[in-house]
């Protein structure tokens, strides 16, 4: 039976992570603490280790795995900027999620634009404290604005489709453009200059 060390467990995690271990001949072990330099000692003996996007997966890390016994890390997360891929290349194999919903996370942008520009949390904060003052509280419509789209994977594909839908311009900046999306693509700079809001759908690297 497989051994897992699980990092970083939150309770939806053991929720729904119990019921596949009766599936497959899969043992997990679960730590609420970050995988670090300080918790990596935790799983040793263990094959596999499952972390999380906070994760700490350094150099350090990596050989602390490796000594313990472990071959495979699986990120239940999308990003791997966390990990040193080089002191893991040869030793430890790594996956990751390959996606999520891009409409969850599109939209999740979206909520949070709105609540930027209608201060919809300065709203929130003072309507509890009971002042009902509309100073500073003034927002502006999205529609007919321009928003600037850094990145048009999945995720920015989506993003752009709810901005067409409140009637924004919409400006678009990758290194590999896509044509047929229909959209207008602009440098980076000029995308800062031209757009009253900016979204950003990309990972992070030092690739410009």
């Amino acid at each position: 039976m497989t051994r897992v060390a699980f990092f970083d467990t939150k309770p939806y995690d053991k929720v729904w992570f119990d019921r596949l271990c009766s599936e497959y001949e899969v043992e997990i072990v679960y730590f609420e603490s970050k995988l670090s330099e300080k918790t990596s000692a935790l799983a040793t003996g263990f094959e596999v280790v499952c972390a999380f996007v906070n994760d700490s997966i350094t150099e350090t890390v990596i050989e602390s795995l490796y000594a313990g016994g472990t071959r495979l890390l699986a990120m239940r997360c999308a990003g791997y900027n966390n990990i040193d891929f080089k002191a893991a290349f040869g030793k430890i194999h790594v996956v990751r999620v390959p996606a999520y919903s891009p409409y969850a996370v599109a939209e999740h942008a979206m909520a949070l634009l709105l609540s930027s520009v209608r201060k919809i949390h300065h709203s929130y904060v003072r309507t509890r404290e009971f002042n009902f003052s509309l100073n500073g509280l003034v927002g502006f419509d999205l529609h007919g604005k321009t928003v600037g789209v850094v990145g048009t994977g999945k995720i920015g594909r989506v993003f752009i489709n709810i901005c067409k839908g409140f009637g924004m311009r919409v400006l678009a900046y990758d290194p590999y453009p896509d044509e047929k999306l229909g959209v207008t693509y602009c440098s980076f700079e000029d995308l800062c200059k031209e757009s009253d809001v900016i979204s950003l759908h990309c990972p992070l690297t030092e690739e410009p």
